[in-house]
């Protein structure tokens, strides 16, 4: 009879580990969800440098909230795109920053 609040305790003491794991994974998710939507963002903006649309990639950028980086050389144009995630599970967000950036690069050929 004495171990009858044991269980009580015990769960009490691991839940807000729990807690914190939970949402670490749920954050860690986020953060790979929205790589992948960058990398669709990404193919949007590569068609339409290949369309030479410039007023096509400003809308788009803005109306996803994104940062661009479009350098061209002769051969070559290198296009970066960037956008900032808010991290909420305390902890992780001391470990990764409270806006962690996301990146996706690609370097197409210039076609003539």
């Amino acid at each position: 009879m004495k171990n009858k609040g044991q269980a009580l305790v015990e769960f009490i003491i691991i839940l807000p580990i729990l807690l914190l794991l939970l949402l670490g994974i749920i954050d860690f998710g986020n953060i790979i969800y929205k790589k992948y939507t960058l990398e669709n963002d990404l193919d949007q903006i590569v068609n339409l440098v290949k369309q030479k649309n410039e007023a096509g990639i400003n809308t788009y950028i803005k109306q996803n909230n994104l940062t661009s980086n479009i350098e061209a050389n002769s051969d070559t144009t290198s296009i970066t795109l960037t956008k900032k995630i808010t991290i909420n599970t305390p902890g992780l967000n001391k470990i990764l920053g409270k806006n962690y950036q996301i990146e996706a690069k690609r370097v197409i050929l210039n076609e003539p």
